[in-house]
């Protein structure tokens, strides 16, 4: 994770600069299925070449089978002659770059002095936000907001000897945000789980899930007054239920956006201004992130004699 978030720094840096590129991903959602498929390509210019493509199934319904939402593959291919590099499980590529580019965010955005953190969702991703936020600030307490109590106590019980903070499972969603001065919002809900009027002055939200036009995690008040920054806007503007919501209410317009991330660590445009300021990071995840991830595991791999080589 550690090493994650510096590669995830580097390459939004290095996309901005327009040394990655990569198209808007496509979603596919075949009529009576129990969930979609999304592809998503990339290319790296310069002596390092290499085209990337993530094929990812989306089913909400194997948290509840034991499996992670989120499976599929990586194929890395040469960027001169196409020949077939890797195929690296995208699961585990996802689970650890979404967390650590939201860690870059935090980093970027949250008061240095943030110690208070408020995880909503017990999944995969709340597990790792749970792990990558501390590496950017040294967090103190952190609480868990689940579907039920009786999830987030389940989730918090499963954690807490792992890790070095004060872990505890939320009765009151709105307290426990109340009192965050960060706020990770990583669930599939199709109505917000998050209120603007819960979220207090000074406090960075990261909202991460619900990655889907018809799905939302945030009411409209939080993303009409936040200071709204994205991984990628096009991303944002065709992808985040809440935005296109919040842009159809009349609430905002479609400039509604302060910077880019990479605009942020490139120092071409002001971060947080204030210590009042409520700042929104929106993540939809990008393909660039995942051609970055999965060529650093191909690298390490390489190095270290690990993975399957196979001849064809």
């Amino acid at each position: 994770m550690r090493d994650c978030i510096e590669v995830m720094a580097e390459t939004l840096v290095a996309f901005q600069r327009g040394e990655i590129a990569m198209p808007l991903r496509t979603v596919f959602v075949p009529p009576n299925a129990t969930g979609a498929m999304a592809w998503m390509p990339a290319h790296r210019s310069g002596p390092d070449s290499i085209y990337a493509m993530k094929v990812l199934c989306v089913i909400p319904g194997n948290p509840a089978r034991g499996l992670d939402g989120h499976q599929g593959a990586v194929i890395l291919q040469e960027g001169e002659t196409g020949e077939l590099r890797a195929i690296v499980d995208a699961t585990a590529i996802t689970a650890i770059r979404t967390a650590a580019v939201t860690a870059v965010a935090t980093r970027a955005l949250s008061r240095d002095d943030a110690r208070r953190l408020a995880v909503i969702g017990t999944g995969t991703q709340a597990r790792r936000h749970l792990e990558s936020i501390p590496w950017v600030r040294p967090i103190e307490r952190a609480q868990v907001v689940g579907h039920t109590p009786e999830k987030a106590k389940a989730f918090v019980d499963a954690l807490r000897t792992s890790v070095h903070f004060e872990l505890e499972a939320a009765d009151d969603p709105a307290a426990a945000v109340r009192d965050a001065d960060i706020v990770v919002t990583a669930t599939t809900s199709k109505e917000p789980v998050l209120h603007g009027t819960w979220v207090s002055p000074g406090t960075h939200v990261n909202g991460v899930g619900a990655s889907q036009p018809s799905s939302r995690e945030l009411d409209t008040e939080l993303v009409a007054t936040a200071s709204l920054f994205a991984d990628r806007i096009e991303s944002v503007r065709n992808e985040a239920g809440e935005f296109r919501l919040a842009l159809e209410e009349g609430r905002i317009g479609p400039d509604h956006f302060r910077a880019e991330l990479g605009d942020v660590l490139t120092g071409e445009r002001p971060g947080r201004t204030s210590a009042e300021e409520i700042t929104l990071f929106r993540s939809l995840g990008l393909a660039v992130e995942d051609l970055a991830a999965a060529s650093f595991v191909l690298d390490r791999a390489t190095a270290s004699g690990a993975g399957t080589s196979v001849e064809f």
